[in-house]
């Protein structure tokens, strides 16, 4: 066809004995945005590497409008017309933002006979074709993330990009720079770019693509007009079973006694004031607001990680602030990041040595608290793996090796080896695709019902919704709502957290 870009034909590739991807078939158009979903270890990564030719494929063949192509490498890629914007941002913070995007020219020619000024002016007037106001003549490290991620296109485009590919382009961005990549993806479909995007938000897919293709374990299941499908069917066609709801049931019984209370909380840079709330046992406590509201900076400072200005922490009735965040941890309060690589695991380290890694106490040998005892070791890592279903190969497969979903479920572990009555989770389910957010949210239901007090921070509103008995809203560092019951809605939380409530005060 004409408008056909790209075109892949039986494509596969094994790793050893671990077969990624099995006679793959797809294509994208030119001017449409195409999804490709599935769960954590799916494909998706393997294929998107196949054609942008970082890795190459056993099988199969590939076509960039209509001619069979050999992609051995990102130049290959390049000069065919591919992009591929990580969801990592892999740029040069120190150099400025028009050598970032020139970047591979700058290595096939001369740097010192190089017209830098004229260079600026190209990579100007890229930049002001796609969005305004980024300049060119800035170093990128003092760039947003979002406007980064504009750079990474940037650069793609320097390239006479045909073919896009946005691997998770939003999992770091605010709602509002949401919505400004989202007008760029538009003007690129005007002009004619086809856009391969990667995305856990089924929100997105159904807003944004025109076609999305599902894999599972390696193999395509379907491809749909995403105007001719329900989110349940792709739901079960990545998990490979019925998923009846999203969402496990809400407790039916009342909380239990206060376990955590917060009184008048704020902190020394201001980024949250006034802050008081309750926590139940045996309740998911929901914290939703917009990005920058603090709702991270107010968890930093219960468990100790972040100074507070004033006011008073209780658990369990006695007073906690001042105390170091090892002393809270051991009193049975813990906090999980929502930066899994950077604070929440140590990649290079096996399942067994992550999940020991933050209780030494528990597993060392009586009145040796540095003598570890690798039995008990052993057992938890073995308790963990079996508990949250992480798919490994054993206690010691290293955590870097894994899927972003089974890393999430290995630093959850983490957090109940020492059986804590209250939890804090900081966007449990980040990059996690949805068979794995399924088991995560049962799990803390779970929990939940044996009592344990749970709080939950998350930027997804569906997920906030489902899983939250209790919501509080916060808007530029104040709690400003609490919805609980039919007030638990998209409607009433958004209309607190983007401030509107402020403008219908005033009226």
């Amino acid at each position: 066809m004409a408008d056909t870009l790209l075109e892949l034909k039986g494509i596969s590739k094994a790793f050893g004995s671990n077969q990624v991807l099995t006679d793959v078939n797809f294509t994208l158009n030119r001017g449409e945005v195409h999804s490709v979903i599935g769960e954590n270890g799916a494909g998706k990564s393997t294929m998107m590497n196949i054609i942008y030719g970082l890795l190459t494929a056993d099988s199969g063949e590939i076509y960039v409008e209509g001619s069979k192509v050999e992609i051995k490498g990102s130049q290959d890629a390049q000069r065919l017309g591919i992009g591929f914007v990580h969801q990592e941002i892999a740029l040069c913070p120190e150099m400025t933002v028009a050598q970032n995007i020139f970047m591979s020219q700058i290595n096939r020619m001369n740097a010192l006979n190089l017209d830098y000024k004229k260079l600026n002016q190209q990579a100007q007037e890229l930049l002001d074709s796609i969005i305004e106001g980024i300049d060119a003549g800035s170093p990128v490290e003092f760039l947003s993330i979002s406007n980064q991620q504009v750079v990474e296109i940037a650069r793609a485009l320097s390239e006479q990009c045909k073919v896009l590919i946005l691997d998770e382009p939003t999992a770091s961005l605010s709602e509002s720079e949401t919505e400004a990549l989202f007008a760029i993806m538009r003007r690129l479909k005007e002009r004619g770019i086809g856009i391969i995007y990667i995305s856990h938000r089924l929100s997105e897919i159904f807003e944004q693509c025109d076609r999305v293709t599902v894999l599972r374990d390696g193999e395509m299941i379907n491809t749909y007009r995403v105007k001719e499908v329900e989110a349940g069917q792709l739901v079960n066609d990545m998990a490979g079973r019925e998923i009846d709801s999203l969402y496990p049931p809400k407790a039916e019984e009342a909380a239990g006694k206060i376990v955590l209370k917060v009184e008048e909380l704020a902190d020394q840079e201001g980024r949250f004031r006034n802050v008081a709330f309750e926590l139940h046992a045996g309740e998911i406590l929901g914290f939703s607001g917009l990005v920058g509201s603090g709702r991270t900076e107010i968890m930093e400072a219960v468990v100790g990680l972040r100074r507070k200005k004033s006011g008073r922490i209780l658990f369990e009735g006695t007073e906690i602030s001042g105390k170091k965040t090892e002393e809270i941890y051991d009193s049975g309060l813990v906090y999980m990041s929502e930066d899994r690589k950077n604070l929440g695991l140590f990649l290079e380290m096996d399942i067994e040595k992550n999940v020991a890694s933050m209780h030494r106490k528990v597993f060392g040998k009586k009145g040796m608290p540095f003598l570890i005892d690798s039995a008990k070791e052993d057992d938890e890592a073995k308790h963990a793996i079996a508990l949250l279903g992480v798919k490994c190969m054993g206690k010691t497969h290293r955590v870097g090796a894994l899927s972003g979903g089974n890393q999430q479920k290995v630093m959850i572990s983490k957090l109940f080896t020492k059986e804590p009555k209250v939890v804090i989770v900081d966007e449990p389910t980040r990059g996690v695709d949805v068979g794995a957010k399924s088991e995560i949210h049962n799990y803390l239901r779970w929990l939940a019902g044996e009592g344990m007090a749970i709080i939950m921070i998350s930027s997804e509103l569906n997920e906030i919704i489902g899983m939250c008995d209790r919501v509080l809203v916060m808007h530029e560092g104040e709690i400003c709502a609490q919805a609980a019951g039919e007030d638990i809605n998209s409607n009433y939380i958004m209309h607190y957290a983007s401030g509107a409530y402020l403008l219908s005060e005033q009226e």
